[in-house]
C-alpha cells in the first residue's frame, strides 16, 4: 500500500483530475476515493482497489509506469484481425496475440500477420487446442503440438528469437504441473532446440504453472491467465511478462471479441513480419 507504484498511481489520478493531495507513495483515503471515482467514470466495479482490470484501463488511458517498470496495452483473440487493424490501433492496443492450433479457422495466417505488422502492431503467438485438462498433457502430445506450432510459424515467416507460448488453460494441481504438464513442456523444449528456426518458449497459465515451468528452465516467457482464482495468481502477477485481463470484452463497434492484456516486459517474444 505504499511505494513507487502508489506514487505512479497518484500521479495518474492527478492527471485525471481525481487526486489533488501530496504525491507521497501512500495509498491513503484520498487515493482510494480518487480510485473509486475513476472506476465509476470508466464503468468498473468501484472497490477502490487497483486490480488488474482497473490497471488495464489506466494503461490505455496513459498510465505511466515507474522507472524500470513496463506497462504496454495489448489484446488476444481467436478471430482474424485483418479487417480490424486500424480499429485495434485506434483503441490503443500495441500488440495482438493470436493462435496456432489444429483448428484452421482460428489460426494466425501470414496475410493477417502482415496486416497487423503494417498497422504498426506487434504480433504474439500461442499454441492451444484443447489444453484445458491434464489429459491433454504428455510427452507425446508435447512432441505433436511442437511440430504443428513450428510448421505454422514457418508458414507465416515468424522470425527467429520470437516466442511461441503454449497454453495450460485450467488450474492444475501441483502434482500435475510437476508431472504431465512438465513432461509436455520438456518435449516442446527439446523439439524447439533442434528446429531449423529457433524460437523462444513461453507458458500461459496459472501463477503456479508459470512459476514452476519457468523455474524449471522449460519456458523463457510467462503469460498469466486472466482467471484470478487460479493458484498463485496474485502472487505471480508482478513477475509475469504478460497479464491477461478478464472478462472478455468487445471493441470495434462490438464486432471484435478480445481479452485485454498488459505487457510487463519490453521483450515478451512479440514480432513483426516483413513482406
Amino acid at each position: 500500500m505504499f511505494g513507487i507504484d502508489v506514487s505512479a498511481w497518484q500521479h495518474f489520478l492527478n492527471k485525471q483530475g481525481l487526486y489533488n493531495d501530496v504525491v507521497n507513495g501512500v495509498f491513503g483515503p484520498a487515493v482510494a476515493l480518487g480510485t473509486r471515482s475513476y472506476q465509476t467514470a470508466k464503468g468498473l466495479a468501484a472497490d477502490g482497489m487497483v486490480g488488474v482490470g482497473t490497471f488495464s484501463q489506466a494503461v490505455l488511458d496513459g498510465f505511466e509506469s515507474p522507472a524500470g517498470r513496463v506497462a504496454v496495452p495489448g489484446m488476444d483473440t481467436n478471430i482474424d484481425c485483418s479487417p480490424f487493424t486500424s480499429c485495434i490501433a485506434t483503441a490503443g492496443m500495441k500488440f495482438v496475440v493470436r493462435y496456432y492450433s489444429n483448428s484452421v479457422s482460428k489460426n494466425l495466417t501470414r496475410a493477417e500477420a502482415l496486416a497487423l505488422s503494417k498497422a504498426g502492431l506487434q504480433v504474439g503467438a500461442v499454441y492451444e487446442d484443447f489444453n484445458n485438462d491434464v489429459k491433454f498433457f504428455s510427452t507425446a502430445l508435447g512432441q505433436n503440438n511442437a511440430a504443428k506450432a513450428l510448421t505454422l510459424a514457418a508458414g507465416i515467416g515468424q522470425p527467429a528469437g520470437s516466442a511461441i507460448y503454449f497454453a495450460v488453460d485450467f488450474d492444475p494441481a501441483l502434482a500435475d504441473v510437476r508431472g504431465p504438464v512438465s513432461d509436455y513442456f520438456s518435449a516442446v523444449a527439446k523439439a524447439f532446440a533442434v528446429a531449423p528456426t529457433r524460437y523462444a518458449l513461453g507458458v500461459y497459465g496459472s501463477g503456479l504453472t508459470c512459476r514452476i515451468i519457468r523455474d524449471a528452465g522449460l519456458a523463457t516467457f510467462t503469460w498469466l491467465s486472466g482467471s484470478t482464482g487460479y493458484q498463485e495468481s496474485a502472487k505471480f502477477r508482478p513477475q509475469a511478462d504478460l497479464l491477461q485481463v478478464a472478462p472478455e470484452r468487445k471493441i470495434c463497434n462490438g464486432k471484435l471479441s478480445i481479452d485485454a492484456n498488459i505487457a510487463q516486459s519490453e521483450n515478451f517474444g512479440a514480432f513483426r513480419v516483413a513482406s
